[in-house]
């Protein structure tokens, strides 16, 4: 089960979240796909986010608006939410998240097509393009390709649909 939305947020608030999420947010070079920091080979950087927070929760909020009237769920559970942050060759590696249903929202442009692009194994490949809600199966191996040039921002949200 996998769906694409476009155009989910307004676009003061993308304008406004793709700023703050490039020069604002605190950045972590600590992360990778797997979750274990073994070794720096296919890292890049991260950000936890506090989804009390009053923007994120507005996102929150909005996120399980948007999953009801797509999918019909009648409960969620936020996991966590976090930025993912990839710089040219910062490629992520097939995984799987925790919980059981994942919605990644790409913050950034892109700066060309095939660009950053976000793959479930054995599906197509999804364009990376700003102000995309890309939601799916959480335990569908899945990763992010690094952009070419520039960054790519993806803010990621881990839920369990009870």
């Amino acid at each position: 089960m996998k769906k694409i939305i476009d155009n989910w947020l307004n676009p003061e608030l993308v304008e406004f979240l793709e700023k703050n999420y490039s020069c604002e947010t605190p950045h972590f070079f600590s992360q990778n796909s797997t979750g274990k920091n073994h070794s720096m080979e296919n890292s890049f950087y991260e950000s936890e986010l506090n989804p009390n927070e009053a923007m994120n929760r507005y996102l929150v909020y909005k996120l399980f608006k948007t999953l009801k009237k797509n999918y019909s769920f009648k409960t969620f559970q936020l996991i966590r939410m976090y930025l993912n942050v990839q710089w040219p060759n910062m490629n992520g590696t097939f995984h799987q998240d925790d919980g059981n249903f994942t919605c990644i929202y790409m913050a950034t442009k892109s700066r060309r097509e095939n660009d950053g692009v976000f793959e479930i194994k054995g599906q197509e490949k999804i364009q990376f393009v700003q102000n995309r809600l890309v939601c799916f199966d959480a335990q569908k191996m899945h990763r992010g390709l690094a952009p070419k040039k520039g960054i790519r921002i993806t803010l990621a949200f881990k839920t369990k649909l009870l």
